[in-house]
């Protein structure tokens, strides 16, 4: 994928979205963690889904076990006059097991940042409301190379958390392939970027598991 069309898929708020009414707001709907997880919800404007667990981590570079320790603010991208184009989000994961390698460098212990779309321009917010030590399986693509990360000069990138400056970046295969288990239920799992939920256990979304977070209707996009 081109640079450019890389890094505002990361980053680009859904069409018809107005920015400030998508920003996570501190009211009771965020006294659900559930709720607030999926909120992060793109499948609106992202159709690449797999027909099933199996050819999703066939065509992962690495798919891995692991705890997302916290959210950091990503990069704010705007026109070079100053027009908001949207923002990214980190999620910081410690990844505990690497159940299938692509011919990856991860193995246990490390610490990888998954860049993902920010419901608001203000990443930092939500950053901040997002629940932490989250157990997820993450289907990772190839880590961005820094040809990748860089932008035409029509647009301009304001750097997010400093924390993660010159660190790899490990995108999604898919919005399909990051699934957390709820905290305020262990016996269901949640795909935050598909808007979706199902009962059973984190071992069930790993390749040749049962669930795929898909609809029906997602089903018929699927390009695997």
């Amino acid at each position: 994928m081109p640079a450019l069309a890389l890094l505002l898929t990361s980053c680009a708020t859904a069409p018809g979205t107005d920015p400030a009414a998508a920003s996570v707001t501190q009211d009771a709907t965020q006294s659900d963690a559930a709720e607030m997880l999926l909120s992060l919800d793109i499948s609106a404007v992202s159709t690449i889904v797999f027909q099933n667990t199996t050819d999703l981590g066939h065509r992962s570079a690495a798919v891995v076990t692991g705890t997302v320790h916290r959210w950091l603010a990503g990069d704010k991208v705007t026109t070079a006059t100053g027009t908001p184009v949207g923002a990214a989000l980190l999620a910081e994961v410690e990844v505990i097991e690497v159940t299938e390698n692509g011919g990856s460098p991860l193995q246990p212990g490390d610490i990888v940042y998954i860049p993902v779309t920010s419901p608001s321009l203000d990443p930092q917010e939500v950053a901040d409301a997002l629940p932490r030590d989250l157990d997820v399986v993450a289907y990772l693509d190839d880590a961005l190379t820094d040809e990748e990360l860089q932008i035409s000069e029509e647009y301009r990138v304001e750097p997010g958390d400093a924390e993660a400056a010159g660190k790899p970046r490990w995108p999604l295969l898919s919005p399909q392939g990051f699934i957390v288990t709820n905290p305020s239920d262990p016996g269901e799992q949640l795909w935050p970027f598909l808007g979706a939920r199902a009962a059973g256990k984190l071992t069930d979304v790993l390749p040749g598991g049962r669930l795929d977070g898909l609809t029906e209707e997602q089903r018929k996009l699927v390009i695997g």
